[in-house]
């Protein structure tokens, strides 16, 4: 199971207004531009990205690392923490070593000076997220969106400029309608069907992998092609990369999500494990008719971003902390297992 909660939107809004937001074509200038959020300003001081290099064999690249002669031996014991942290930050497999070479390094540039937001824009960016019940993110949502709102040309499509742009629609709902089906969610089944079964999912997540191709067939043959049972898949991503997926499960027509979100899942190993994921998960998606030009279109539309952070909004007031995560009939019971265990919970809760 993967931890999440909103731990995971808030990395998200980190990554979104550093240089991922530009893309990923000048990923060493991204690692040397942000080197010092990766691993820390103390490593970052006796440490350098210098290339990234393609090993024959392996799917991630290797880091060259330059570093002072002192700090090499701890770098160089703390390898394989800095591999975790650099995938970790930028949500994928982008590398799978460190190579070490001794140099000097040479100080930093300084930072252009970042402008004083709009105090009107500060205030606004307080009240849209004044919704939010975590403190800690309520203050680090109003902080972005008042970046954002002086910066809208630039990050135009990411979270922040979602945020400023409209409420969190699952804020104001009670856990009793959450519980329920709501009007923008994704719903597999008859209308009438009398059981819900919710499913909390992110796309990078192996176990969600694992409910869509080995459970749902049977959950399907069973509980709902026989109108037992109405299945909604609500997003819950836990990095940038699954919140692309999810954008582009979105993008889908309605009668085609359910098929879209299969594909992702059922070919996640594809995309997910060589070269950058969210370029090879358009390719996986080009079966389906998507383009490159069709997913940069998904990616840029705030109202796909909005519902994907509701849902995550939805999964933290019913106290959503990994996925997947599985709510039967109003009851938490996080990941049961198999279609045995699913239908032995049903066969008892069921109405």
């Amino acid at each position: 199971m993967r931890e999440n909660g909103f731990r995971a939107i808030g990395g998200l809004a980190q990554r979104l207004t550093s240089g991922m937001a530009k893309g990923r074509g000048t990923s060493i200038a991204r690692l040397r531009a942000e080197w010092s959020a990766i691993v820390g300003p103390e490593l970052a001081r006796v440490s350098r990205p210098e290339a990234l290099l393609a090993v024959r064999g392996r799917a991630g690249k290797a880091l060259r690392l330059r570093v002072t002669g002192a700090a090499a031996p701890e770098i160089q014991h703390k390898s394989a923490q800095l591999v975790e942290r650099v995938n970790g930050y930028f949500g994928h497999k982008m590398i799978d070593d460190i190579r070490l070479v001794q140099g000097a390094i040479a100080a930093p540039t300084a930072p252009p000076p970042v402008a004083a937001p709009d105090p009107q824009a500060v205030a606004q960016a307080a009240e849209r997220a004044a919704s939010v019940k975590d403190p800690a993110l309520r203050a680090a949502l109003a902080r972005l969106g008042a970046r954002i709102a002086g910066r809208r040309q630039v990050l135009v499509g990411t979270l922040g400029a979602a945020l400023v742009g409209r409420d969190l629609r699952a804020a104001d709902l009670s856990r009793d309608k959450l519980l329920g089906a709501l009007p923008d969610d994704h719903v597999l089944g008859k209308t009438d069907a009398p059981n819900i079964l919710i499913d909390y999912a992110s796309f990078t997540c192996p176990h969600c992998a694992n409910f869509y191709i080995a459970v749902m067939p049977d959950l399907r043959q069973q509980w709902i092609d026989t109108g037992k049972l109405r299945l909604i898949h609500r997003h819950f991503p836990s990095d940038l990369v699954a919140t692309r997926a999810s954008q582009l499960a979105e993008c889908a027509a309605p009668d085609k999500f359910f098929a879209r979100v299969e594909l992702l899942f059922r070919r996640q190993v594809d995309w997910l494990s060589v070269g950058d994921p969210e370029v090879e998960m358009v390719k996986v998606l080009a079966d389906q008719g998507v383009t490159p030009e069709e997913a940069q279109a998904c990616f840029a539309n705030d109202r796909l971003l909005d519902k994907v952070i509701a849902d995550v909004q939805s999964g933290q007031t019913l106290g959503v902390h990994f996925t997947p995560t599985l709510f039967i009939n109003e009851e938490n019971y996080a990941n049961p297992g198999g279609a045995d265990a699913i239908a032995a919970i049903l066969r008892q809760v069921g109405r």
